[in-house]
């Protein structure tokens, strides 16, 4: 066990130092939490020069014209894009690599478990008699009554617990560690499935002006991908809605979906897609409401009908006079028109 710490340690340590030779010192800024798209164009683009209809204009220093600033920003996002190429290869690598070593882990864990138990079964049931029998000075009376005395204390309550061998410890901890490890695996599985469309982006709808993806393209691809997600989450949503007649059952099953979907959107968690995939829950969480909505009214309306059938009807039930009153009262409008 201090071996597989110390191997983890050393595992640790190589990703840290391989995180910090992947991350370019152009992209420094962006690991900040408080980074700014505006005030990073800002610094690393200069100045604009204004136009030379106006001689008599201050300019600022090292202020470039407007077809100089055009060719750095190409090469600025020329250059952010290849980091971002290269940096989603090395996620993807890792990613993988995860998930490889995920099943490694699991299998090793299960092997260990077994030779475990079998270690157990053999010490506690096959060896105990030549146990006895190699340890001196070993009275079975003695550890009879200790292993009463030890029941005693425990049904007493004054006893401490049983201590468990180190290894069932240990066994219990890498267990541990592989429901853990499978749950990451499992958040990294559905993140991976869950695209986001590049116009959705808040980044580059910020942007002035910005060009249509070319078909064929891999902004094209991502854009169409993103889109059939998208489409396929409403499309689950409104079949979750309408899932057991349309009540509340399928209220419940999508308003639990949603929270899934919601757990999941942490992965994003201050990046530049937050927002966006915040939009598109919202838009998911908006539906599950007016759903929620349309069935408390029609339990409000249902209600209400049962309400009036239930109140007598005066008009109907009336005292037998109310007829002889509303004769007087025609008798009487007939001689008012005469």
């Amino acid at each position: 066990m201090q071996a597989s710490s110390a191997a983890a340690g050393s595992a640790s340590g190589h990703a840290t130092t391989a995180q910090q030779s992947h991350l370019d010192p152009s992209l420094r800024p962006f690991t900040d939490s408080s980074f700014d798209p505006a005030a990073f164009l800002n610094d690393t683009l200069p100045p604009l020069t204004l136009s030379n209809s106006q001689p008599h204009a201050s300019k600022s220093p090292g202020a470039v014209p407007l077809t100089d600033l055009s060719s750095r920003i190409q090469s600025l996002l020329s250059q952010l894009g290849s980091q971002n190429v290269r940096l989603s290869d090395i996620l993807t690598q890792l990613t993988d690599e995860i998930l490889r070593s995920g099943g490694r882990l699991a299998y090793e864990v299960e092997v260990l478990r077994g030779e475990t138990i079998s270690l157990a079964d053999a010490l506690t049931e096959n060896l105990s008699e030549d146990i006895v029998k190699f340890a001196p000075g070993v009275d079975r009376e003695a550890s009879a009554e200790d292993d009463g005395s030890e029941k005693n204390d425990i049904a007493d309550g004054d006893g401490d617990t049983v201590k468990e061998p180190p290894f069932i410890t240990q066994l219990r901890t890498l267990t541990k560690v592989r429901g853990r490890l499978e749950e990451v695996v499992q958040t990294f599985g559905d993140a991976m499935e869950w695209p986001l469309p590049p116009s959705e982006l808040s980044l580059t709808s910020s942007f002035i002006s910005v060009s249509a993806p070319e078909p064929g393209s891999e902004s094209y691809s991502r854009e169409e991908r993103g889109q059939e997600v998208a489409k396929k989450l409403r499309a689950e949503i409104s079949e979750l809605l309408d899932s057991n007649g349309g009540g509340d059952a399928g209220l419940a099953a999508a308003t639990e979906r949603l929270e899934t979907l919601r757990s999941l959107g942490n992965v994003w968690k201050g990046t530049s897609e937050e927002k966006a995939r915040n939009r598109f829950l919202d838009g998911l969480a908006k539906t599950v409401d007016d759903r929620r909505r349309t069935l408390e009214g029609q339990r409000a309306s249902t209600t209400g009908r049962d309400q009036i059938a239930d109140e007598p009807a005066s008009i109907d039930h009336g005292a037998p006079g109310g007829g002889l009153f509303r004769n007087l009262q025609r008798i009487r409008d007939e001689m008012y028109l005469e």
